[in-house]
């Protein structure tokens, strides 16, 4: 061994070896293993037998020791004994002549006690000196104390041997000579730390051997020559449903009978492509006996899912899958501080562990996809497909192949070979039905068998497809309203309500508005390409404040990209911007398109639109809306005397959310709680770059 040589780096630390010794072999072990130092940690235990053995099990369970090194009786007890490599003190014929040496000077009345056996190179030193002396060997404690007490009866004066011996010797007045050498023991140190890299060696192994084993999507089990189970990877337990730690030791025979190896184990002849049905799933079952050099030393079982392999079989007749959508959002992508968005986030992180349905229901543009792909990628399906689907953007025909998938000559165009739907391309992950308010009623049944059986018939097709698919659906529209209607379906609405998450509208996110904007209008200065990104400008980010914003985030922040352009690329003053803004961005200044809310109760009948018979405007509903929410506002602001946090409990709103929907016209009726109504408005800070 070439001990400057370091050891292959182990789990974590150096290796630990106790050396185990009583009397004269601790001594031993302390005056020497100070020179291997560098190679290992040394503890010398002057410990032996039984209670050595409890010493080192209890430290090896704990990943304490990894070696032992022993001589004589004690180290053939610890052999046997403990769980970690036991390197012996080798006596060699030189030992014996040297110790035999040192004794001969004592006194010619001496006797050799060994262990286990005795050594020719007795012979050899009797003729040297022309002396005539015992050699005995012992097994046990009590084999050496005997004979040491019969060789005092017998007039020996000195007895050489192991540390033991020489012990016993002295304990009896006689003379001991340690049989052990230096070199000897030298030799066993080096053999422990050899022994510890070996196994080191073989551990990594077996660790790259597991980690290929559980990279397999296939089940795998490996058995010894007697049908003990010593390796099984996580899809065997699954298919089994056993734990691997229950399993590992037992005979496979006792843990899944439908899977023995015994005929394996007995005739050595391999078993392949049998069909087994296990805990209720058909399996395709391989055995395989292991034989090196002519001797049986195991056999490996694997299994898979037949349903896998026909999915497998499916794909290569369809040509492969759907490509699936890619995921771009984490939950923390949901901006906003509220305690609305909070709640959305938190309720997110919680669905997200579990695979029952999910129900999202919001405004167009409030993150409904944002909110689906954030709970894919905190799922524990995050590592497969997340397939995303508009149900609005396809014909019924076209919406139940892209779903469910068709065979080869299911209709009129169909491709050869058939397609494999967007089921079956996001098996094991996330389907995202948008828009499933829009769903067909007819496909709404097929999609209702789908969810509650967890397979998919493929258009034209005889035979199910079995799929693992976590739904996630979002909406716009009122689903309960359309129940009562007969335009959805009842019970499917039902399975689709498992876990539901409203995401609120921008115009009722308390406080996020400014925050949103601020964020939306920096992203929007990347995306032009400017280095050096400004601040939105304080009077622009007021009117965002006080608008209603239908279109929610989307339409936030195209509004912001328009700002950025007219602003962010060039220094240009204030009262310019504005001039400049209220025509590019007329919704904010309430020129054009929708309206702020709080200027809802100065649209008059000389507004654009079409009118009736009787001459008067026809208004777009969600600004009928909002004008009959300013009309009732204003009442109950008389009511309540001008009194906003009478009115504000009454109509169950904050006092800030009262402020922006009361616009100039009403905000007379209010009257700021310890002050006049309204008041002087702040003035805008300069813009950068502003005049």
């Amino acid at each position: 061994m070439e001990l400057d040589a370091p050891l292959p780096a182990g789990p974590g630390r150096r290796p630990v070896i106790w050396a185990m010794g009583i009397s004269r072999v601790a001594r031993a072990f302390a005056e020497l293993t100070p020179a291997y130092a560098g190679l290992a940690d040394f503890r010398v235990v002057d410990e032996g037998f039984e209670t050595a053995a409890r010493s080192i099990n209890r430290a090896a369970r704990q990943g304490e020791v990894d070696a032992v090194v022993a001589g004589g009786s004690n180290g053939a007890y610890l052999r046997q004994n403990v769980q970690v490599p036991v390197a012996l003190i080798k006596v060699t014929g030189f030992d014996v002549m040297h110790a035999l040496t040192a004794a001969r000077r004592l006194s010619s009345r001496l006797a050799l006690v060994t262990h286990a056996s005795t050594f020719p190179e007795t012979e050899a030193f009797k003729q040297a000196f022309g002396l005539d002396f015992p050699s005995h060997s012992y097994v046990t404690v009590d084999d050496a104390a005997a004979r040491v007490e019969a060789l005092k009866r017998e007039g020996m004066e000195v007895i050489v041997g192991p540390g033991l011996v020489s012990d016993l010797a002295e304990q009896q007045g006689l003379a001991g000579v340690f049989l052990y050498s230096s070199s000897s023991i030298r030799g066993a140190l080096e053999d422990a730390i050899e022994a510890v890299r070996l196994a080191r060696i073989e551990q990594r192994r077996r660790a790259y051997l597991n980690t290929v084993l559980f990279h397999l999507n296939e089940g795998v089990a490996a058995v010894d020559a007697h049908g003990r189970v010593q390796s099984m990877n996580p899809p065997m337990e699954r298919l089994l449903g056993v734990r691997r730690d229950q399993a590992i030791g037992q005979p496979l025979e006792g843990v899944a009978p439908a899977i023995s190896l015994a005929g394996q184990l007995q005739r050595g002849q391999k078993e392949l492509e049998t069909i087994q049905r296990v805990n209720e799933k058909v399996l395709i079952v391989n055995r395989i006996p292991i034989q090196s050099g002519g001797e049986l030393l195991g056999a490996v079982v694997t299994a898979q899912d037949a349903k896998a392999i026909q999915r497998v079989d499916r794909n290569l007749r369809t040509g492969g899958s759907v490509r699936p959508t890619g995921i771009r959002y984490e939950l923390d992508d949901l901006l906003g501080s509220s305690t609305a968005m909070e709640r959305v986030r938190e309720l997110g992180r919680l669905y997200a562990e579990v695979s029952s349905t999910v129900l999202i229901e919001g405004e167009s543009g409030t993150g409904k996809e944002v909110l689906a792909q954030g709970m894919h990628r905190a799922s524990p399906r995050r590592d497969f497909p997340f397939v995303a689907i508009n149900c609005a953007a396809f014909p019924e025909p076209l919406l139940e192949s892209e779903l469910f998938g068709y065979e080869e000559g299911a209709f009129s165009g169909a491709r050869k070979g058939g397609k494999s739907g967007l089921f079956e391309a996001a098996h094991n992950g996330t389907i995202f039905l948008d828009e499933i308010g829009d769903m067909p009623l007819a496909l709404q049944v097929r999609l209702l068998r789908v969810l509650q059986e967890k397979q998919v018939l493929p258009v034209g097709a005889l035979e199910p497809v079995a799929v693992d698919v976590r739904v996630i659906a979002a909406t716009h529209r009122d689903l309960p309203a359309m129940v009562r209607s007969g335009a959805f379906r009842q019970d499917f609405y039902y399975r689709l309500n498992i876990l539901r998450i409203a995401v609120p509208p921008l115009r009722d996110r308390e406080g996020d508005v400014e925050e949103l904007a601020e964020t939306l209008y920096t992203r929007a200065q990347q995306r032009l390409g400017i280095a050096r990104p400004v601040r939105l400008p304080a009077f622009v980010k007021l009117r965002c404040a006080r608008y209603a914003w239908p279109g929610n985030l989307r339409e936030m922040e195209n509004v912001l990209e328009r700002v950025a352009v007219s602003h962010a690329r060039r220094k240009i003053g204030r009262k310019e911007l504005e001039q400049e803004l209220e025509i590019t961005v007329p919704e904010l200044w309430g020129t054009g398109g929708d309206t702020p809310a709080n200027e809802t109760a100065r649209e008059d009948a000389s507004s654009p639109g079409p009118a009736s018979a009787s001459g008067s405007r026809l208004a777009p509903l969600e600004e009928v809306v909002r004008a009959a929410q300013a009309e009732h506002i204003r009442r109950v602001l008389q009511a309540c005397g001008g009194d906003r946090r009478q009115a504000c409990r009454i109509l169950d709103i904050s006092p800030a959310t009262l402020w922006r929907r009361l616009g100039p016209p009403l905000r007379a009726y209010a009257r700021p709680p310890g002050g006049e109504a309204g008041g002087p408005a702040e003035p805008d800070p300069p813009l950068p770059g502003s005049a």
